[in-house]
This record gives structure tokens, sequence and C-alpha cells, in this order.
């Protein structure tokens, strides 16, 4: 019942490299998050993100999430996360996220620092994530938690039953 999402990416490529997601097949941003005595998993469908990797160190990964697109298999509680107390997509229709800083650790495993803006408010935070190479396809690879009261997510009877960590997977294809 958060966003999530989070949109990062990367590459191997040590010349300039800009990816838009909008021709890109196998995209997911998906999470969980406990509810009661169980767990609540969803996702998004509307993704877009953009990177631009160059040789001299100016990397910049960028994505929206729309949170219209939520999904977690029950319409009317996908219709509620709308809502103002939970994700406001009236006010607020897209999850951002912004790189400050990407560093390449070994092999392909990265960390970046970004800003992640939901709701109006916005934390930075430091995510480590991977490049995988499957066949002739690279993908993204990336898990981290969020709590959602950093994004003044939830309240009334229901938010006394959900947990404040949601947990979200990213897999980008490049």
């Amino acid at each position: 019942m958060k966003l999530v999402s989070i949109l990062l990416i990367t590459l191997f490529s040590t010349g300039n490299f800009t990816f838009s997601a909008q021709t890109a097949k196998d995209r997911k941003v998906t999470f969980n998050i406990k509810k009661g005595f169980s767990t609540i998993n969803g996702q998004f469908s509307k993704i877009d993100y953009k990177i631009v990797l160059d040789k001299d160190g100016s990397e910049t990964i960028s994505g929206t999430v729309g949170i219209s697109s939520i999904s977690t298999g029950n319409a009317k509680r996908d219709k509620h996360l709308q809502n103002e107390v939970w994700l406001d997509a009236t006010n607020h229709p897209q999850l951002v996220i912004q790189s400050k800083k990407i560093i390449r650790k070994k092999g392909g495993d990265y960390t970046g620092t970004f800003d992640i803006k939901i709701k109006g408010k916005t934390e930075t935070k430091e995510i480590p994530f991977e490049v995988i190479t499957n066949g002739g396809s690279k993908f993204l690879k990336a898990t981290f938690t969020l709590s959602i009261s950093t994004f003044d997510i939830g309240g009334g009877v229901v938010d006394l039953l959900v947990g404040d960590k949601v947990t979200v997977n990213v897999e980008l294809p490049f």
C-alpha cells in the first residue's frame, strides 16, 4: 500500500547512454507490506524511467510511477489506496525518484543516492542495486525498504493494522 517505487537503472557502458522505459518490456516495480497477520502484495503498471551514464562520471537516473496504476489484486483496496489519506493520487499523481549520486562498486554492483518523493514529501535514501546480464538482456535489480510514516501515508482504523515498512522490489530491463 505504499508506493515505491522506484526507479533506478544503470549500465556497464563506458560511453554516453540514454534509455527511456516507454518501450521497455518486463519492467517491474512491486511492493509488499504487512497488514495484520498477512502480507499485501502489489505492483504498479505505469512506470517511466530514464538513465544517462557518461564515462565522465555524470550518471543520472530518474523515474516516475503512476499512483493510479497501483494493483493489489483487489479493486476496492486499490481505489482506497489512491485516496487522500493513503497515496493521494488526485494531488500527487506520481511517485518520483531522482539520483543525486551513483557509485559503481565491483562487477555489476552499484550504490545510488536518490531523492524519493511521495505525497509531496521527499526522503534521500542510499539504495544498493545490481545490473544482471541474462542471455542478451540486462536488468537492474534492487530491493529496499521505505517507511510509510516518512511520507504521511495511512491513517484511521486500518492504519493500526498496517506495518510501517514497505519493501520495494525493482526489476528494470535496459
